[in-house]
């Protein structure tokens, strides 16, 4: 237990991850910010438990795995 409750204090539980960032961009573009604000609470507390938001504790959905900019991003430069 004590093991356990050091790593959750040094791991956060949720990650701003690409496909969630380029979801959030894709419903902006249509004036719906909702997603952002949901993530941007979402990210305040990375560390804690959050009740229904489950949803963003998991791998990367299977739609997003060769989409770009949420699977691999690259540099212009």
């Amino acid at each position: 237990k004590k093991r356990k409750a050091n790593m959750d204090a040094k791991n956060p539980k949720y990650i701003l991850r690409n496909y969630m960032s380029q979801m959030a961009i894709e419903e902006a573009e249509k004036g719906n910010y909702s997603l952002i604000e949901e993530l941007y609470q979402l990210i305040k507390r990375p560390y804690d438990e959050q009740s229904g938001q489950e949803k963003w504790f998991a791998k990367r959905p299977e739609w997003a795995r060769n989409k770009v900019g949420c699977s691999m991003l690259s540099c212009s430069s």
